[in-house]
C-alpha cells in the first residue's frame, strides 16, 4: 500500500491514516494541535534539563525533526503530554537501577545522551512496527509514543523492555557481546522471523520469536527479558520448552550474566534486583508477583532450616520460630536412644490446590535421612496473594505418611496449628535477601500483621 508523506513548513509530519490515505484528500486540518510552542512548554522543557540534561548530559528531542529518523519510514510527531510519563518511565526504571548498581560515571560514559522520541510507531515492509532503535553507541529513538499509557503496566513493562533490549546493542557496540552466545542457537536463527510462531521459538530456546532473527537481537532481548519480565518469567518459559530449548535458554542466561559482571563491571543480579523492585513495587505488573507465579505452580517446593546462617541475618519471626522449634522438639524427644534431629521443614506444592508439608529428620549421629509428611489443601488468590491452609485426611499410611503418624501430636500443636486458621499474604521475601538470592526465596506473612511470616528458599521441581 502506498504511502503519502505531507510535509509542512519542514516542521512536523501530518499522520495520515490508512483509512484516509488518498492523494485526492483535503487537508482540513486544525494545526494548532500539531505545532510545539516552545514558551507553552517551559514546564516540560525545564523538566527535561533539570532530570536529564543537567545531571546526565542527556538531550531528549521530541519537536519533530526529520534528521533523526530514516528517511523511508513515516512517523508522526510526538505528543508534548506523553514526553514526561515517558521519560519518568526511562528514569525510574532505567536509569536509576544502573546509577544504583553501576554508578554515575558508568551512566555518564556509557548511557545514551540523544532520546528522540516519535509519536507514532515506524513500520517495516513485512508488516512489523519498529518501537525503538539504538544507533551510533549514543541515541535511543523511541516511537509509538502518543500510545503510551503510564496506568497500564503491560504497556509500560512493554515499551521498558524495548528501552532495555536498545540500550544492550549500545553497551554491544561498545563493548562486543560474547562470542560464546552465538553459538549456542547458532543453527535455528531465522531472519523472517515474524513467521515464527511464539512456541516454536520458545523449544528453540528463544525468549521471543523476534529473538530468533539473529544472534545480536538474541542477546538483547534476553537481557531485556532478564531484567524487566524477571528471573521467574524466563524460568517459567525455559520450564516450558524442551530439553534442549532449556538447557540453550539457561547458557544464554549464564552468558549475559557474565557479560555484565565481567566484561562490563556490573552486578547484573544486583541490577535485576533493582529493575525488579521498580516494576513490582511501581508499575505492579501481574506477572512479577510472587502469588502469580504460586498460581502458575512454577514454584513446587518452599524449603526452610532455621539452622542454616541465611537465617541469622534474615531472622524469621518468633510466632513461625516458635512453632518450628516445637516441632523440632517433638522429634528430639520421640526417641531416647536415636535422638531425630530435623532437619527442614518444607512445603511441597503438589498442585494449585494440594499441599505436603515436610519434616525431614535424621538420627543426631547421621545416616539415613526420613520423610514425615502431612496432607493440606491451600487456596492461592494469585492477585492479591491471599492464601489458606486446611489440614486434610492423610494421603496415605505407610511410609512417610507412617512417619508422620510418630509425630502428630507435636506437629498438630506446632506446625499445623501456625498455618490453618488464618489468611496469609504471599510475597517475595524477606527484603532484607542478599543479591544473590533474591530470585530464590518467598514466603507468607499473616494478613494484617506483617511482622508474623515465613520464609524459604524455593524450588521449581519435586
Amino acid at each position: 500500500m502506498k504511502r503519502y508523506l505531507i510535509r509542512i513548513l519542514g516542521l512536523f509530519l501530518l499522520f495520515i491514516t490508512i483509512q484516509s490515505c488518498k492523494k485526492e484528500d483535503s487537508a482540513s486540518i486544525d494545526l494548532t494541535k500539531y505545532v510545539d510552542n516552545p514558551v507553552a512548554n517551559a514546564t516540560l522543557d525545564s523538566w527535561l534539563k533539570t532530570t536529564f540534561l543537567d545531571p546526565y548530559n542527556m538531550d531528549v528531542i521530541y519537536r519533530y525533526s526529520d534528521f533523526y529518523k530514516d528517511n523511508d519510514k513515516v512517523v508522526s510527531p510526538a505528543n508534548p503530554a506523553k514526553v514526561q510519563p515517558q521519560m519518568q518511565t526511562v528514569l525510574e526504571g532505567f536509569i536509576d537501577p544502573y546509577k544504583k548498581v553501576a554508578g554515575i560515571p558508568f551512566i555518564k560514559k556509557m548511557l545514551p545522551k540523544e532520546w528522540v522520541l516519535y509519536g507514532s510507531g515506524a513500520y517495516q515492509t513485512d508488516g512489523s512496527m519498529i518501537l525503538a532503535t539504538a544507533s551510533a553507541g549514543k541515541r535511543v529513538t523511541i516511537y509509538d509514543l502518543n500510545n503510551f499509557d503510564a496506568s497500564n503496566a503491560d504497556a509500560v513493562t512493554r515499551k521498558l523492555r524495548t528501552i532495555h533490549h536498545e540500550f544492550t546493542h549500545i553497551l554491544n557496540q561498545l563493548v562486543a557481546m560474547p562470542t560464546d552466545f552465538q553459538t549456542i542457537t547458532k543453527s535455528t536463527y531465522n531472519a523472517t522471523w515474524t513467521t515464527v510462531a511464539d512456541a516454536t521459538a520458545r523449544d528453540n530456546g528463544y525468549v521471543s520469536p523476534y529473538a530468533s532473527s539473529q544472534p545480536g537481537e538474541d542477546f538483547a532481548e534476553t537481557t531485556s527479558h532478564l531484567l524487566v519480565l524477571g528471573q521467574a518469567w524466563f524460568d517459567a518459559r525455559a520450564n516450558a520448552s524442551t530439553a534442549i530449548g532449556k538447557a540453550a535458554l539457561k547458557a544464554k542466561e549464564a552468558s549475559v550474566v557474565q557479560y555484565f559482571t565481567i566484561n562490563l563491571g556490573v552486578d547484573f543480579r544486583a541490577l535485576q534486583r533493582e529493575i525488579q523492585n521498580v516494576v513490582r513495587n511501581t508499575y505492579k505488573l501481574p506477572s512479577a508477583s510472587f502469588p502469580y507465579w504460586m498460581g502458575q505452580n512454577l514454584f513446587k517446593t518452599m524449603t526452610i532450616n532455621l539452622e542454616d546462617q541465611l537465617y541469622t541475618a534474615n531472622p524469621m519471626s518468633t510466632e513461625f520460630t516458635t512453632a518450628y522449634n516445637n516441632f523440632k522438639a517433638t522429634i528430639l524427644a520421640y526417641s531416647s536412644t536415636s535422638k531425630y534431629h530435623l532437619d527442614y521443614v518444607q512445603f511441597r506444592f503438589e498442585s494449585t490446590t494440594a499441599l505436603t508439608v515436610r519434616g525431614a529428620f535424621t538420627a543426631a549421629a547421621g545416616g539415613t535421612q526420613f520423610f514425615a509428611d502431612y496432607t493440606f489443601s491451600y487456596t492461592i488468590n494469585s492477585t492479591i496473594g491471599a492464601v489458606t491452609f486446611t489440614k486434610v485426611a492423610q494421603a496415605g499410611t505407610t511410609g512417610s505418611y507412617a512417619n508422620a503418624a510418630l509425630f502428630t501430636a507435636g506437629f498438630t500443636s506446632s506446625i499445623q496449628a501456625y498455618l490453618t486458621g488464618k489468611t496469609f499474604i504471599a510475597d517475595w521475601m524477606p527484603k532484607t535477601i542478599d543479591n544473590t538470592n533474591f530470585n530464590n526465596f518467598g514466603g507468607m506473612y499473616v494478613n494484617g500483621t506483617p511482622t508474623n511470616y515465613f520464609f524459604g528458599s524455593l524450588g521449581q521441581t519435586l
